[in-house]
């Protein structure tokens, strides 16, 4: 069933000068939403892109935009070296496998100097099926994406199936270079008389962390993003321009979009919790399983347990299951796998409920995420489960798009059809504080229809396969006998749940993002116009974080009418990410600044004890009305990294997250007062941390 509404949304003049005739008004956008499971995109009904023009332009007024499909013959000289390019990569993969890079002081650069001698000394080190983090530049032909006009892909790297698609040696030869570099600066820090000198990314880690193996972590994850942090520099004034394009009259407050939230069933889960719902969520499947994945830790048990263990022994009863990779993640996972993690990785145990499917091809060993998908191809070819990876640019300007959006689906297109979604990615990390949720309900087809346009979107030549899947499609057969056999048993039915979930009744609205060099960020716009609304208080805690100017002047109106503000903010002690942490800290200052009213609490040591890694995400307003997700508020969501998030109207659910606010609050968080009190925890700057664009530059 679908059902269409149409909303009108107050839109500056300025912001709408971009929009097409037929939905721009001079006072006000009004569209027409669909807003059950055939809705493919729900973002591109708030679209306002006030900076697209000026993002499309460098300083010296030069187009980025690359076009570059145009000539056929290209493409076939293309699809005429892919096996060539498949040749190489595989012994980039070999190099890769067959070498190991210490993690000890001692020896960690003559054993890295050594993998980079043998990259160096490669025949070839020009091809690889994928170009790579940095794209502006790359002459392959790229196809524009129907279902996401606004971005572009190579058909090549979802040609061939049980492929991971691997940059050139010479992209990975960089990278090591970089890597080197900054293990030096690590061991000059350990060895000099003067470590203040240094950024906290370089001198401040955990105790039991592997430090080496965490500047690697920072060095690839701040690559992977610097093209389009690039893009954004190069672009007059788009600080200022950004910053207007979210002013009060373009965010529509939570009443007027009551239309478009739908009756569902919602409950937050616990890191306990999580596993058992899941594996309930899976065995009560009798059609479909999307699973949409970002960060994959070829360590975690649950990850593994998921994706070897559960999934093709469902996919083995008949359940269709499709996965989708983020390449970019998986690239940057290979190149790790030569550093010797023997001596520092540690499993948590598994604890699965009664009459689960046993744990068995998830217990093996891996050396790295690489190895993990890989024993997922191997396992599954022939079964009923397909993978494909998301590999996008951004149109305009050709850097990476990074889909961040995590979920998991379950008969999706089914009026019962359940969601696990939020901040975790196959499974929460042990230790870590994440803030996850099922849902069940017709909202559940929202998140499918959106899937299933990512999935369509990633098909070679755009759309030559259907992007959703028929209950009465033919179902392969489970070519493992062992799975078979128990299949055929039926000795896990115990544990499946019942049709309906155990959850609050609420009014959910599923929102995706797709951001793009024109910086539009429907999740924010959405989020501050629910801010522009409170009345009474608001509570925040966000993983990885930078306040805007538009979300400080948000916070001092609300401040200013009586509302309390009460956030949670990440630091270095807390976060396993630190290319954000100068942003961070430097518009904390600013917000408290403009808005002093607002109560700060910072993740830090706390009566001795280190805060756990900090990754909730959520927003509290007036304990009726929250959201969830996979969204980060900062600037990479509006440019760089696609997000899956959650309104719900919900006074039961906002108060279980108040509750997680206030405990973990109390746990892990320090007061924080005064500017001055925030350079405690402000880095010095380094490579590493260097700010997203030019947003917080001081």
């Amino acid at each position: 069933m679908e059902y269409t509404t149409t909303v009108v949304l107050p839109v500056a003049v300025t912001a709408a000068a971009e929009m097409p005739d037929d939905v721009r008004g001079e006072n006000a956008l009004a569209v027409v939403l669909p807003v059950a499971a055939a809705a493919a995109n729900l973002a591109t009904a708030f679209v306002v892109s006030a900076v697209a023009s000026a993002s499309e332009t460098t300083t010296d007024n030069t187009q980025v935009h690359k076009d570059v499909g145009g000539d056929d013959s290209i493409g076939v000289q293309h699809f005429d070296t892919v096996h060539q390019d498949q040749h190489q990569q595989g012994a980039l993969e070999s190099i890769m496998a067959s070498t190991r890079v210490s993690l000890e002081r001692a020896t960690c650069i003559e054993s890295l100097d050594q993998l980079i001698t043998k990259l160096s000394t490669m025949s070839d080190r020009s091809s690889g099926i994928s170009p790579g983090f940095d794209c502006i530049d790359n002459a392959l032909p790229w196809n524009q994406i129907g279902v996401f006009p606004q971005y572009e892909t190579l058909d090549s790297v979802n040609a061939t199936r049980g492929i991971i698609p691997l940059p050139s040696p010479e992209s990975a030869l960089e990278l090591f270079e970089l890597i080197k570099f900054a293990w030096q600066t690590r061991l000059d820090y350990e060895s000099c008389n003067t470590k203040e000198n240094y950024c906290s990314c370089i001198g401040n880690w955990r105790p039991n962390q592997n430090v080496l193996k965490q500047i690697c972590n920072q060095v690839l994850e701040q690559v992977m993003a610097r093209e389009a942090s690039a893009a954004l520099n190069q672009t007059p004034d788009i600080t200022r321009m950004w910053n207007e394009a979210y002013s009060h009259d373009t965010c529509p407050q939570p009443d007027t979009m009551d239309c478009l939230y739908i009756d569902s069933l919602i409950r937050l889960l616990t890191n306990e919790t999580y596993l058992d719902s899941y594996i309930q969520a899976a065995l009560a499947a009798t059609s479909t399983i999307d699973v949409s994945i970002c960060y994959l830790f070829y360590t975690d048990p649950q990850a593994k347990y998921i994706l070897l263990d559960l999934l093709p022994y469902v996919a083995a009863r008949g359940v269709k299951v499709r996965v989708l990779f983020e390449l970019a993640i998986l690239e940057s996972q290979c190149l790790q796998m030569p550093l010797d993690t023997s001596s520092i990785d540690r499993e948590a145990p598994l604890h699965l409920p009664e009459g689960s499917p046993p744990y068995v091809r998830g217990a093996k060993q891996f050396r790295s995420a690489t190895e993990l998908v890989r024993e997922f191809f191997n396992l599954t070819s022939g079964m009923n489960i397909e993978a494909r990876y998301w590999f996008a640019r951004d149109k305009a300007c050709g850097y990476r798009i990074k889909n961040h959006g995590k979920c998991h689906i379950f008969d999706g297109n089914s009026k019962n059809g359940k969601v696990i979604a939020g901040g975790s990615n196959v499974a929460p990390r042990p230790g870590s504080l994440d803030t996850d949720f099922v849902i069940q309900g017709e909202i559940a087809g929202m998140y499918s229809a959106y899937f299933d346009s990512m999935w369509t979107a990633m098909t070679p030549n755009d759309g030559g396969l259907a992007g959703s899947v028929s209950e009465n499609e033919e179902k392969k057969e489970c070519e493992d006998e062992q799975l078979f056999i128990a299949c055929n048993k039926g000795q896990w039915e115990s544990v499946m749940e019942p049709d309906t979930i155990t959850g609050h009744k609420s009014k959910i609205l599923f929102l995706p993002s797709t951001p793009s060099s024109s910086g539009e960020d429907v999740i924010l716009r959405c989020v501050l116009g629910a801010i522009n609304s409170a009345s009474e208080s608001i509570y925040m805690c966000m993983g990885h974080f930078n306040v805007s100017e538009a979300v400080s002047q948000a916070f001092k109106q609300a401040t200013d009418r009586g509302v309390k503000v009460y956030v949670i903010s990440n630091s270095f002690h807390s976060c396993d990410l630190r290319t954000g942490q100068l942003d961070l800290i430097r518009s904390l200052k600013r917000m408290l600044t403009v808005a002093p009213k607002v109560q700060l609490f910072v993740a830090a040591v706390k009566d001795g004890k280190v805060p756990p890694f900090l990754h909730s995400k959520y927003l509290v307003v007036d304990s009726r009305w929250a959201c969830s997700g996979s969204w980060n508020m900062w600037m990479r969501s509006a440019f760089y990294e696609m997000e899956a998030e959650v309104f719900v109207q919900s006074e039961s659910f906002a108060a279980d997250l108040e509750e997680k606010f206030t405990r973990e609050r109390e746990q892990f968080c320090i007061p924080v007062k005064t500017v001055d009190e925030c350079n405690q925890f402000l880095p010095k700057g380094c490579a590493i941390c260097e700010g997203f664009g030019p947003f917080f530059d001081v």
